[in-house]
């Protein structure tokens, strides 16, 4: 495999999106490995590590329940991954209990809302909404129209 020649271009991307896109999604733009990725960004000096702040940390506490890893990410300028460990060292965890009466609320309402809607409404993640109406078994028709 013949190595990548980084010209001044490729590392203003770089530099740019580093902090938005993770090694293999970079590694994929500029199709070289992840290896070769990381490589160039120790070259330029560039680390993701980030310090996190009271003010940051205070973000988290206030919005880990109402949006993912990777909204929150991308509001702090940071790496889902860095996200994650934060919350973990924070002792912050997303806990959502599925009671009878919200899966009422969602055999009542899938047809007519979007699973984002339900989620919001709800209080907890469209990706938790989204695999309950799987583990329900609940599909929407493939003409439903949804609002």
């Amino acid at each position: 495999m013949n190595r990548k020649k980084w010209k001044k271009e490729d590392q203003k991307y770089l530099i740019k999106n580093y902090m938005k896109k993770d090694n293999a999604e970079l590694a994929e733009y500029f199709g070289v490995s992840s290896n070769s990725v990381a490589c160039q960004l120790k070259k330029l000096g560039l680390s993701r590590k980030q310090k996190w702040d009271q003010k940051k940390d205070q973000y988290l506490r206030d919005y880990y329940i109402y949006y993912t890893n990777k909204e929150l990410a991308q509001q702090l300028k940071t790496t889902p991954l860095s996200v994650s460990d934060r919350l973990i060292k924070l002792g912050l965890r997303r806990t959502f209990k599925w009671t009878p009466e919200k899966e009422k609320f969602l055999l009542d309402n899938y047809l007519q809302k979007t699973d984002k809607e339900m989620a919001d409404i709800l209080l907890t993640t469209q990706d938790s909404v989204s695999k309950k109406l799987r583990k329900m078994k609940l599909k929407r028709p493939s003409n439903a129209k949804i609002s």
